[in-house]
């Protein structure tokens, strides 16, 4: 019985180490569509630049000329299927943070093992989050700025709280 307790463990934490290499990963596509985020922005206020200066510069009697621009400018700027990439390494992150906090397979590896690999998880989707909010600036409200302020303060908050619960020792005799 002791055994197969000892084989269970062992695994598992080979395993954990293999959801750490997963999270290198994770955090490589993350930057990626970080750095894309910003390259995206820029790229979109020089769209809107171009946009505003033809307007000015054309003389149309007919509006629906100027439609054409716009929605021809805006399917350029705005790719829908950004939010599939970007939803896939969000899904990703939040989904193994869940798994290695709430799972009952995972809750038998002790919770110091795995603190910081789900906290870690928890980052890469503030990060990818951030993202998002990134690559639309002037489209993106206070609603999702204090969001993030928020999210990033209470992961802060939750991670100091874990780790002082751990560096406390604990009293053998009362």
């Amino acid at each position: 019985m002791e055994n197969k307790l000892a084989n269970e463990s062992e695994r598992l934490e080979t395993l954990l180490q293999r959801k750490e290499k997963w999270l290198y990963a994770c955090f490589g596509a993350i930057l990626t569509l970080v750095a894309h985020a910003f390259l995206k922005a820029y790229e979109s206020q020089k769209m809107f630049d171009i946009l505003f200066q033809i307007t000015e510069k054309v003389n149309t009697t007919n509006p629906r000329e100027l439609d054409q621009y716009f929605m021809g400018t805006y399917s350029a700027m705005y790719s829908h299927w950004w939010l599939l990439i970007w939803l896939i390494p969000a899904l990703f992150a939040f989904t193994n943070a869940a798994m290695l906090a709430f799972h009952p397979t995972w809750r038998k590896v002790a919770i110091a093992k795995r603190l910081d690999l789900i906290f870690s998880f928890l980052l890469a989707g503030w990060i990818i989050m951030l993202s998002l909010g990134v690559q639309d600036l002037p489209n993106s409200n206070d609603g999702e700025n204090v969001f993030a302020l928020i999210y990033l303060f209470a992961l802060a908050l939750c991670y100091w709280w874990f780790r002082r619960k751990k560096d406390k020792a604990e009293e053998v005799f009362p």
